[in-house]
């Protein structure tokens, strides 16, 4: 292991990563995404981590693609506002979900769409119980159950999650 008192931008590391993307736009995912603008501000993990108030160990696994629910909407706009991004740009389809009111955001796709929640329910092959409970935040719709919705509803279900 190479030790370095330089920034992020001197490491091979960056250097392999700035070979891999030439540009912000090129970069298909969340986690390179924040790779990118922490290398650009020249900062280290824990540099960035202490500057949003996180966790080390949490801002790492957000660059590796391990999103957590600890990851909070609050987190998330910290970040973009430090790096000047949208915050849609860091956040993956679930992600993005929850910062979006997970359940009270599920409540307006049923609303645009003019369906009532047993409609929501045959559309996405879940109980009315359950569009009840995740819209009035009885319970948090877990991952598995948000790729279920995806599957179900199409492509407009996430596709509005980015507008």
């Amino acid at each position: 292991m190479q030790v370095t008192l330089a920034g992020p931008r001197t490491t091979v590391e960056a250097q392999a990563f700035y070979r891999m993307y030439h540009s912000y736009a090129d970069i298909p995912n969340p986690w390179d995404r924040l790779r990118w603008c922490r290398y650009g501000l020249n900062l280290l993990q824990k540099e960035v981590a202490a500057m949003v108030g996180m966790e080390e160990w949490l801002y790492r696994d957000l660059e590796s693609g391990a999103f957590h629910r600890s990851f909070t909407p609050e987190l998330a706009d910290k970040l973009a506002a430090l790096y000047g991004i949208p915050v849609e740009d860091i956040l993956d389809d679930y992600t993005l979900f929850l910062h979006r009111g997970g359940g009270a955001f599920l409540r307006r796709y049923r609303e645009a769409k003019g369906w009532s929640r047993q409609q929501l329910a045959d559309h996405a092959k879940v109980s009315r119980t359950s569009i009840r409970c995740w819209e009035n935040g009885q319970k948090t719709i877990s991952q598995k159950c948000f790729c279920h919705l995806v599957e179900n509803l199409g492509s407009d279900f996430p596709s509005m999650l980015r507008m």
